[in-house]
């Protein structure tokens, strides 16, 4: 019922405003795709004791999650009070639950290359799994957020560019970040997802010191995103969008090199003035000065069109500068690929283009979703590979839930 009245929210959150019951927490632990870690932590067949199943423990790293529990301690002692939790993670109720020791060396397994790549499979098969319930919009939305580093930054090194062996570094804070202080130590949070009927899905992600600029990152994620995307959803997506931050040519380059779109806003960079002869969204200026009116585009060449303001209708005041030979006016015309960083399609100045930009949003609330209730900026371990650990079971959490509560929709259209 919630879902019905409440239509914009994302899945995931219904998930987390239904009250997360034992049901729910089932429900989000069965959805979650254990087969790649069982076949690469096999259950032990010989003598001695036999050890945790792997696929449990994954289960209740997930479970610490949902729960925002602050440490493995606490998951512990979470799973000595209710055996219908262990239960649900596929532990032998018969027996205590696994010691806080075995939690870390599991984490350590995962730390490895090959655990890391583990980690992304189960994530690749949850995503699937979502992708066939949505319909995409064609759009990739890039970001990054900021994660605080548990280690404590060396003293006097504010502000210096070098990242400590653990990976962390001193980094500013994006534009939408609410707090005061924009100089941080940690690391930077680096996604692409892709927009659709049901909310957010993840198609790429990197971790990275906050010193690392965003400009680094973009093109390899708009790679991994296209290539994902067609995956998931059989077509490329047509425009990559990004905020002021990623103003720079070779992202405008790598767009138009897969087949798409960026949809970024300038970054004037302190110039004080537009470029000559445009104005700041990138329209060409009449020789009266006054900007030209944008009347479409050829989609296949990337060619835009604009017309004098007079001639299509504007009220300006025009001595005839232009000296327009017949009623239409004065015609400019440019291409796109002759200057990817100033002119796209749609133009920068249109409604539709402000249309596709404003889906940037998305991404935003989906941060904030994540720190709000999957604890992802209050890190517990020191380290790189840590983070990208905490941060794979934040998305696989996440991903859980949105399953959840799609099955709870589907009971709910069929109890109708």
């Amino acid at each position: 019922m919630v879902y019905i009245q409440q239509p914009t929210l994302f899945p995931f959150e219904v998930f987390v405003h239904s009250g997360c019951s034992h049901q729910h927490f089932f429900s989000a632990l069965l959805s979650i795709d254990v087969e790649p870690i069982r076949k690469m932590f096999p259950l032990y067949q010989g003598t001695g004791r036999p050890g945790y199943d792997r696929t449990a423990l994954f289960r209740a790293l997930v479970l610490k999650t949902i729960l925002e529990l602050p440490s493995i301690e606490a998951l512990v002692k979470c799973l000595s009070c209710s055996k219908e939790l262990m239960y649900y993670c596929g532990f032998d109720i018969r027996k205590p639950p696994p010691s806080p020791s075995v939690f870390y060396r599991f984490l350590a397994e995962l730390r490895k290359m090959e655990g890391q790549k583990l980690l992304g499979q189960v994530v690749q098969e949850m995503m699937a799994k979502v992708a066939e319930e949505a319909a995409p919009e064609g759009k990739v939305v890039i970001d990054t957020t900021d994660i605080p580093a548990r280690e404590r930054p060396p003293k006097g090194d504010a502000g210096k560019e070098e990242s400590t062996s653990l990976g962390s570094a001193w980094g500013y804070r994006t534009a939408s970040s609410p707090e005061e202080t924009p100089l941080f130590y940690g690391y930077k949070l680096h996604v692409a997802m892709a927009p659709t009927s049901i909310g957010p899905i993840p198609l790429a992600l990197r971790i990275a010191p906050a010193n690392v600029p965003e400009t680094e990152i973009a093109p390899i994620l708009m790679r991994e995103a296209h290539a994902e995307h067609k995956n998931l959803f059989g077509i490329a997506p047509e425009y990559y969008v990004m905020d002021a931050g990623y103003d720079a040519r070779c992202i405008y380059e790598q767009a138009l090199a897969l087949g798409g779109q960026a949809i970024i806003k300038l970054n004037m960079r302190n110039r004080k003035k537009p470029f000559p002869g445009f104005n700041e969204d990138g329209t060409p200026l009449c020789p009266a000065g006054y900007p030209m009116v944008y009347w479409g585009a050829e989609k296949e060449r990337k060619v835009l069109k604009f017309r004098c303001p007079k001639a299509a209708g504007r009220k300006v005041e025009c001595d005839g500068q232009c000296a327009c030979a017949n009623p239409y006016g004065l015609v400019v015309r440019v291409r796109v690929k002759d200057n990817p960083r100033l002119f796209c399609y749609p133009h920068r100045g249109s409604p539709k283009w402000q249309e596709i930009y404003n889906c940037r949003s998305s991404i935003e609330r989906w941060f904030a979703l994540l720190k709000e209730h999957l604890r992802l900026d209050k890190m517990t371990r020191r380290g790189i590979d840590n983070a990208f650990i905490d941060t794979v079971l934040c998305i696989t959490t996440f991903l859980a839930g949105t399953l959840a509560a799609l099955k709870l929709r589907k009971r709910y259209f069929m109890a109708a």
